[in-house]
């Protein structure tokens, strides 16, 4: 069976929906450190605190999510090209379990 054009735009839909994941973490992860920053100058100090840290990790999780949405694009592509695909099972969890325990992670540091 020959993939369809409806394949590659669909493809192509989830894509789009992994970057802006990606530019909404990245945003918030900025909006959180900028506004940590902006506390700080409040209150008069110079020390940074641990919400520029996790500004900073938003960040980056932002950034990692859009990788791995580009990762799994250019893969679902060429298996649709290729008339090879099949479902990334493993990939998706294991990607989904370490997004889930970075904000684990982040959940118990905030509450302690």
């Amino acid at each position: 069976m020959t993939s369809s054009p409806s394949d590659h735009l669909a493809n192509e839909r989830t894509f789009l929906a992994w970057i802006r994941t990606g530019i909404a973490l990245i945003g918030f992860g900025f909006v959180i450190a900028r506004f940590a920053l902006f506390l700080e100058v409040l209150r008069g100090g110079r020390t940074t605190g641990s919400s520029v840290i996790y500004g900073e990790i938003m960040i980056v999780l932002g950034g990692i999510m859009i990788a791995y949405g580009t990762y799994n694009y250019l893969r679902n592509e060429r298996d649709l090209k290729n008339n090879t695909f099949t479902p990334r099972t493993t990939e998706n969890t294991i990607f989904a379990t370490f997004v889930l325990l970075i904000a684990i992670i982040l959940a118990l540091i905030i509450i302690a």
